[in-house]
């Protein structure tokens, strides 16, 4: 047996991508009865599209926005207080985490230049773009929060920089059990 579906290509990543993507992320949701959604969002934006997006669709699944660690929010930004409260009027969940494929591993390979495994994990996903990487990576943070179930299929979009253009369909894993995280389904990406 099998299922066909479409995948939604835009033709460049980027803010740009966030209405599109979040209302083919919202539709898979509703399609899949998916109860958890995350995604990465810097001033709250993002979430607060996913969570209206979704509401839009009819879908009930609440959304995780996952925010910059203290050390990344100081050079790029933290949530808006007026978006974050639109958003968690919405339902939405903020959290702020250490990156998943950061952290200390990244402090040992700026200090002594060296090739760490997360390195290596993070390059092999920037191969399927910067969005599929971040959408794994604040599927994997939201989970070690317990935000989202380990085991679970839930909703992940992620992008670069601002806004998203990539959406998945993850089945969740925490950090430390990271090879049991799959993608069964790419909602949409930039080509």
């Amino acid at each position: 047996m099998h299922v066909t579906k479409s995948i939604l290509y835009f033709n460049e990543p980027g803010a740009g991508c966030l209405k599109d993507c979040a209302d083919a992320a919202a539709a898979r949701a509703a399609d899949l009865g998916l109860m958890h959604a995350v995604c990465a969002t810097t001033s709250g934006r993002t979430a607060l599209a996913l969570a209206r997006a979704l509401a839009k669709a009819g879908s009930k699944a609440r959304v995780v926005g996952v925010a910059y660690a203290e050390n990344y929010a100081r050079k790029w930004g933290r949530l808006n207080p007026r978006i974050k409260v639109q958003a968690e009027e919405l339902g939405v969940v903020f959290c702020s985490a250490g990156h998943a494929m950061g952290g200390i591993n990244t402090a040992i390979s700026d200090k002594f230049g060296t090739l760490t495994p997360n390195k290596l994990i993070a390059a092999a996903y920037y191969t399927l773009g910067q969005g599929f990487k971040v959408a794994v990576e604040v599927s994997l943070m939201a989970a070690d929060q317990g935000l989202v179930p380990s085991g679970k299929e839930v909703l992940a979009l992620g992008g670069s920089a601002n806004g998203a253009d990539t959406a998945l369909v993850i089945r969740a894993a925490c950090s430390g059990e990271f090879f049991k995280l799959r993608v069964p389904e790419i909602v949409c990406l930039p080509r």
